[in-house]
């Protein structure tokens, strides 16, 4: 366990520049924004004319908090996939792979800590910097909108109980989410680590040109059909894995008011997280995790082959 510590504190070391700017840009940009820029309520179209209708203060500091606390942990887990190609030869461009293999560690748990820190943990912790970052934000909204004391006076235990199951919920829903799109992952740095510079673009032909050649030669739209069931997994086991909660699920508008939405919200987290992990159970996720394993030991594999 101290080893693969070691091996997530290389991956923070190595990269930490990059993680501390994509966590903490997009709540420096919106606090800018929010102080130098122009607050402007929401106006809804009532036939000819315009009507004002001042949202909840609770409820505007919420849409703040959440809203740059996802933001910011999808940017870094978007960024991550982007930067996943690449990892699967960082080792040997910059020649690190001939110390690490000095050292009593195996090839798998190598790869296993940087899929870990860079897809699950890092955005894990863009979501703690976004959430104290939202915090921020809705200061200056409120108080801007309103005054200092309307901030003050909002129900926080109510908020910040909820907010601890919805960004609970967020976190189990990203690492469900990347274990549904495991194949397309890891098959793609599979492809880069073995293929070099040439691996994403084989990948995209190979998707893109089997689907166009199984739809256009047999009218099969299976590729694209797969592709669809695979994201929308990813987007539900993400959250939403319940779409119907209640009788009328979970309404948020500029109409709401906090004190009435936030109880409703903790039972559809739970509901939500349990349809997620039920989903796992069915052939389809056994499926991906098959092929995700397959991707996983042909990066190992390669690895392996290069420190020979």
């Amino acid at each position: 366990m101290n080893r693969f510590k070691t091996l997530l504190e290389r991956e923070w070391m190595q990269h930490q520049r990059g993680f501390v700017i994509v966590m903490l840009a997009p709540s420096l940009l919106l606090l800018a924004a929010a102080m130098f820029g122009q607050v402007h309520l929401d106006l809804h179209s009532d036939g000819d004319t315009q009507v004002e209708r001042v949202p909840d203060a609770g409820l505007l500091a919420v849409l703040a908090i959440a809203g740059l606390a996802v933001g910011t942990m999808m940017l870094a887990w978007m960024s991550a996939l982007f930067q996943a190609p690449g990892l699967a030869r960082r080792d040997q461009q910059d020649r690190s792979i001939e110390f690490w293999m000095s050292l009593p560690l195996g090839h798998g748990k190598s790869v296993a800590a940087t899929l870990l820190m860079h897809l699950v943990l890092m955005p894990w912790a863009a979501l703690a910097i976004g959430l104290a970052g939202g915090l921020l934000v809705s200061v200056v909204f409120v108080t801007r909108a309103w005054d200092l004391g309307a901030w003050f006076a909002l129900p926080w235990a109510l908020i910040l109980g909820t907010s601890v199951l919805f960004f609970a919920r967020l976190m189990l829903g990203l690492l469900l989410c990347t274990l549904w799109l495991s194949p397309l992952i890891l098959m793609t740095m599979a492809a880069s680590a073995w293929l070099k510079r040439w691996g994403v673009p084989v990948v995209a032909a190979i998707i893109g040109g089997g689907g166009l050649f199984a739809e256009k030669v047999y009218g099969s739209r299976v590729m694209w059909e797969t592709l669809r069931a695979l994201f929308e997994h990813a987007g539900r086991a993400l959250i939403g894995a319940d779409r119907a909660p209640g009788q009328g699920g979970i309404r948020i508008g500029p109409e709401s008011q906090l004190t009435e939405m936030l109880p409703t919200l903790p039972a559809w987290l739970l509901h939500d997280a349990g349809h997620a992990i039920l989903r796992l159970a069915s052939p389809a996720f056994a499926l991906v995790i098959l092929i995700g394993a397959a991707g996983f030991a042909l990066l190992v594999l390669q690895r392996r082959r290069a420190a020979m």
